[in-house]
Formats: C-alpha cells, sequence, structure tokens
C-alpha cells in the first residue's frame, strides 16, 4: 500500500464516476479536499471486515473482490467483484459504522477514499447527485441480489456457468479473464465448494467450453454456457 501524496484534483480527473459529472468544480474541489488516494499491491486488503468504516471508496484502477468472512470456517462467501470506475461501500451511507464486508485488491488497484460525511452534504446540496448516487446504489445491489437468486436456484453446473458468464459480462468484459481466479475463489462466489469447482471446470475443459491456464479462463462456447446457465 502507498499514499498518494501528490495533488489529484477530481475537477480535472479522466477516470471520474459518472456520479460526480452531476457536482460543480467548486464541489468536485470539497471532494478533492476531503480523499486521500492510494494504491494497492495485488492481494492487499483495502478494507477489513468490523473495522471502522466512514469513507466511500472509488476504485479509479483495477479489480478487487469483495467477501463476507464466516466465523469458524476455512471458506469466505464471494459477494461481488468491483472494476475500475465503480464506487464501494455505498450503503454505508445509511448504514453503521464498521465495514460489512472485507475487499481485497485482485490486481495492482488505485483506490479514492471520500469521507462519508461529505458525500452526504453534497447530496443535500446538490439533488441531482443525490439521485445519481441512490441510483448508483440501487443499480450495484440490484444485479447482486438478481445474480444470488437465480444462481442459488440452478444446479451445479448451471450455477458456475453463471458465474461465469457474469464475470464475462459485468467484471472483465471480455472473453478472456486477464486475472486468475482459483477454484476456491470459484467455490466461495457460487456457493459449491472446491471439489466440485475441480469437476465441473474439467467438465467444461473437455467438452470444449473454455480453456483454463492455472485458472486463467477463456470462453470458447459462449452458447453453450448460456444454455446450461438457463437449464441449470
Amino acid at each position: 500500500m502507498a499514499i498518494d501524496t501528490n495533488d489529484f484534483q477530481c475537477v480535472i480527473c479522466k477516470s471520474r464516476s459518472d456520479c460526480f459529472n452531476d457536482l460543480s468544480n467548486s464541489q468536485l474541489e470539497e471532494i478533492s479536499k476531503s480523499k486521500i488516494k492510494i494504491n494497492y499491491n495485488k492481494g492487499e486488503t483495502i478494507r477489513k471486515q468490523g473495522s471502522f468504516s466512514r469513507g466511500i471508496l472509488y476504485l479509479s484502477k483495477g479489480i478487487t473482490k469483495v467477501y463476507r468472512e464466516i466465523a469458524e470456517s476455512d471458506q469466505n462467501s464471494i459477494v461481488t467483484f468491483n472494476t475500475s470506475g465503480q464506487m464501494i461501500g455505498c450503503a454505508s451511507l445509511f448504514d453503521e459504522r464498521t465495514a460489512k464486508f472485507t475487499v481485497v485488491a485482485m490486481t495492482d488497484c488505485t483506490v479514492c477514499c471520500i469521507e462519508i460525511d461529505v458525500i452526504k452534504e453534497l447530496m443535500h446540496q446538490n439533488g441531482e447527485f443525490g439521485i445519481e448516487m441512490v441510483s448508483a446504489i440501487n443499480k450495484q445491489n440490484n444485479l447482486l441480489l438478481d445474480f444470488l437468486i437465480s444462481n442459488n436456484h440452478k444446479q451445479l453446473h448451471g450455477r458456475l456457468a453463471e458465474a461465469i458468464l457474469f464475470l464475462r459480462e459485468h467484471v472483465f468484459k471480455s472473453d478472456k479473464f486477464d486475472v486468475s481466479l482459483s477454484r476456491k475463489e470459484f467455490a466461495e462466489y457460487t456457493n459449491m465448494s472446491t471439489m466440485s469447482v475441480v469437476r465441473i471446470l474439467k467438465s467444461f475443459k473437455e467438452d470444449g467450453l473454455i480453456e483454463d491456464d492455472h485458472g486463467m479462463i477463456r470462453i470458447l462456447n459462449v452458447d453453450k454456457l448460456e444454455q446450461l446457465s438457463r437449464n441449470g
């Protein structure tokens, strides 16, 4: 982890979230003064479940996984993945002061930590910004709920097929995943055992649906995966 002490003005930032486009230059300057820009290395913990949390995380660059730690278990529950341009921890605007999930960098990441009180004040000042913030929260929550509900009602092959398609469409936006995903991570994301993931990934490879090089996935047959997901 490295804190960037250089002045990083939100006014001229080319990678800021669309939510912030409704703010005036003076309001963007308020954001700039209240935030800290931090660079994290792959594998570092960005936010720890149960830690004091009074900030919104804006992922300027990189990919993270967000998971709930399960007490007395060697397997966590991955909730979602975040990519560049997304905000993490928006629910903390209206929730408790401690983090509900752990956030870990899956690649080298750049994160802007913005004080919650500043965000709340700007939502009061600027109604359009407030609407965009609430809309962003709703979109993230709906996407998460849709996946969880759908995935939990599928058989194992359907679960894993849907997870791969979700990652393709919403995280990597490519038929090739440039970030390696372990069998354990797939298991934690789909609520399956690691051994089941190993077995099904092997069958997907043998059937020509994917290539798998030490967790680096390449999709070869989208139509077949979609069929498995629908009928799963």
